[in-house]
């Protein structure tokens, strides 16, 4: 005789067997913050599982990386009479404008940290802290200026960012690192099709690394890199179409699919009236679509927001949850 996981009661996904009690979305005392009620006095301790704010995308002139998922901590901890949710990293707009990182998320001892923003800039956003993934590289300018995609930051497990892809036919934007994911790198070139760099895997991944293309070659297609898969996804990469082509297509990156939601998809142009890149999936909910040149909003649960295309919006950050079991 057979027995089913999925329909016997005896079986739980719920750690320790215990039931999920609260699903927190708010800061604040317990009782007063958003979705949390007072502990009642005889529970000591609980179970707490914490997710960080998503990091947003970055806004280049050119195309924006992906924003770095939020970070993912669960363990035991004393019954706290106050809670920290990390709200996600807010969007940015124009042509030079690093991402936002998301907020840290803490109960007790339990602490998750925020995702980095995506990179817009020479100088790159500070990466993924206490577990949050980082954002991945941009395209600046024209000719130049791919970067690379950041570092995991102060992680669990410390990952190195992808490289940009540089000048010249085809170049390859190398992923990020596995663990707490790294950015993607940025791909740039002057003939034939390129990708930006997938954000690395893992927990909560990496924003994906921007594309540009400014061949003249009929049908060229030039693609931001996808959002970061495992548990949370980040956002993807944004696309950029610089030359007289009219038949050459840029489309931004997908955002990353994270265990639970899908991330959302980019879109599509031939005249650089599009390349935004979709958010990365939550653990509570799905990325959104790109709009046009903006990046789509991660999903609820710490996803990170996709870059923006031509100085377009960028796609904040999913807030962050705190779910507490006793």
């Amino acid at each position: 005789m057979s027995v089913s996981i999925y329909n016997n009661s005896s079986f739980t996904d719920a750690p320790f067997g215990l039931k999920l009690q609260q699903t927190i979305t708010g800061s604040g005392a317990m009782g007063t913050a958003a979705g949390s009620s007072v502990i009642p006095s005889d529970i000591k301790r609980v179970y707490a599982i914490c997710i960080g704010g998503g990091g947003s995308g970055g806004s280049s002139i050119r195309s924006g990386g992906g924003g770095g998922a939020g970070g993912y901590s669960a363990s035991w901890t004393y019954s706290a009479t106050t809670c920290i949710v990390g709200a996600g990293g807010g969007s940015v707009t124009g042509g030079a404008s690093n991402g936002n990182s998301g907020g840290s998320t803490i109960f007790g001892i339990v602490i998750a940290g925020g995702g980095g923003g995506g990179t817009a800039t020479t100088t790159p956003p500070t990466g993924g802290t206490f577990g949050g993934g980082s954002g991945g590289g941009a395209i600046q300018n024209s000719s130049s200026n791919a970067t690379a995609g950041v570092g995991s930051g102060t992680n669990y497990i410390n990952g190195n960012g992808g490289t940009g892809g540089g000048l010249g036919a085809n170049p390859v934007a190398t992923a990020g690192a596995i663990g707490y994911g790294s950015g993607g790198g940025a791909a740039l070139t002057t003939s034939g099709a390129t990708t930006g760099g997938a954000g690395g895997v893992g927990i909560s991944t990496g924003g994906g690394g921007a594309s540009q293309t400014s061949s003249v070659t009929t049908g060229v297609k030039t693609t931001g890199g996808a959002g970061g898969r495992g548990l949370i996804g980040g956002g993807g990469g944004a696309a950029n179409k610089f030359s007289a082509s009219g038949s050459n297509t840029a489309t931004g990156g997908a955002g990353g699919t994270g265990d639970f939601f899908a991330g959302g998809t980019g879109t599509s142009s031939i005249d650089n009236t599009a390349g935004g890149a979709g958010g990365g999936g939550g653990f509570a909910g799905a990325g959104a679509n790109a709009s046009g040149i903006n990046g789509g909003n991660g999903g609820d649960g710490g996803g990170g927001g996709g870059g923006a295309s031509t100085s377009g919006t960028s796609g904040v950050g999913g807030n962050g949850v705190i779910y507490l079991y006793y």
